[in-house]
């Protein structure tokens, strides 16, 4: 179950001075999958509404002491994010004005209803209730990581200038943090960063770039997917194809990843990467249609272990295919997505006797524990 379901609210209030009417709204919502509860008065509402977690509440208008606009003008004030339909045998547009303007509701019924229109309101309420809920915990989670972004930009210039320790420690906790903060959205195991790590080590080795470019870019690999805090989970985790509004959504995680990694000279490498790891060797790729040497080093190397990775391991929405599949798929895509160069290196290394070894859990483990001391160093500005 991935988080966004654990917080679906289906707990619907129907508020109603007839039980006969209650009973109808029940037997029409009966199969609809909801936790209904019901009350024959504004007050006895209020008081379901402080015990339980309402997501939708439907009430009628004309009840005896407190009449339905009233009643959801105090669910407003006292429960503002319940959504709120009002139900009515009066059906007048000054009945509707009123409710809108003193309640704010979120849909208006008349009896008798019409069931596609009542389902059809509920569904499109709940909807809208789950929506606001899933936002709201996405920016405390944003909030959170950009504070705890915030306060690593905050100390960074001191802390690289005397080359402490500390720095050094904190850094890279911040930066592994946040990885898998963005990671865990749609990899519950934690382990994509790490082998997308390890398998960029390998190849920065083998087209013998410098120790010291090697450890900064496999070190920063792993902020690849860092936009995808701003992206729902129920894109990330869907099991079916996105639709193309979905894809839309989804196309703005690099630049999100760039964004959330400011513009100190230190995490230069890392916004490279963030934002050019989708882009292709043939120009079609995303954000910026860049091509060729256009696309930077770091994005270019990242692609090749990005790719290898998602081809081999389960994804949500399909099941890991063995080495032999994924080399000829990504072979049939050299100059097209990948730099030939680059992935020459890379089906290189994948040649070695000991490769899938390599990768098992135990040995990623090992080889974490044999670099934890080392820290990159971008000094570029």
């Amino acid at each position: 179950m991935n988080m966004r379901d654990a917080i679906q609210n289906k707990a619907l209030l129907l508020v109603d001075d007839e039980p006969n009417v209650i009973s109808s709204l029940i037997r029409e919502l009966r199969h609809e999958g909801y936790n209904i509860f019901s009350a024959q008065s504004g007050i006895t509402g209020l008081k379901v509404l402080k015990e339980e977690d309402i997501g939708v509440v439907l009430s009628d208008y004309m009840m005896p002491e407190m009449d339905g606009v009233t009643f959801l003008e105090s669910v407003k004030q006292n429960k503002p994010d319940v959504v709120r339909i009002l139900l009515t045998a009066h059906g007048t547009l000054k009945n509707a004005m009123e409710a809108i303007n003193r309640s704010k509701i979120f849909g208006y019924l008349t009896k008798p209803w019409s069931v596609e229109a009542l389902k059809g309101t509920i569904a499109s309420a709940f909807e809208y209730c789950n929506l606001v809920e899933e936002n709201k915990r996405l920016l405390k989670l944003t909030n959170e990581q950009n504070r705890q972004l915030k306060f690593i930009n905050e100390n960074l210039e001191n802390l690289v200038h005397e080359r402490t320790l500390q720095l050094e420690e904190a850094v890279r906790e911040g930066v592994v943090m946040l990885a898998k903060a963005a990671e865990a959205k749609d990899d519950d195991t934690g382990m994509h960063v790490h082998r997308i790590r390890y398998l960029t080590r390998l190849i920065c080795k083998g087209l013998g770039l410098s120790s010291e470019e090697t450890e900064r870019i496999s070190f920063f690999s792993i902020m690849h997917d860092v936009g995808k805090i701003h992206i729902p989970d129920s894109i990330l985790t869907k099991q079916d194809l996105l639709t193309t509004a979905e894809w839309t959504i989804m196309y703005t995680h690099s630049v999100a990843g760039e964004n959330i990694l400011g513009n100190k000279s230190f995490y230069r490498t890392a916004r490279e990467i963030a934002r050019s790891h989708h882009e292709r060797w043939d120009g079609n790729g995303y954000p910026d249609g860049l091509n060729g040497d256009s696309i930077p080093l770091a994005a270019r190397i990242v692609t090749v272990a990005d790719v290898f990775d998602a081809l081999t391991h389960d994804r949500p929405y399909k099941r890991g295919w063995p080495v032999e599949e994924a080399i000829a798929e990504m072979k049939s895509l050299s100059g097209k997505l990948f730099d030939t160069e680059i992935l020459k290196v890379f089906l290189k290394i994948v040649e070695t006797d000991n490769f899938n070894l390599e990768l098992k859990p135990d040995n990623l483990a090992n080889y974490l524990n044999s670099i934890q001391k080392e820290s990159p160093n971008d000094s570029r500005t």
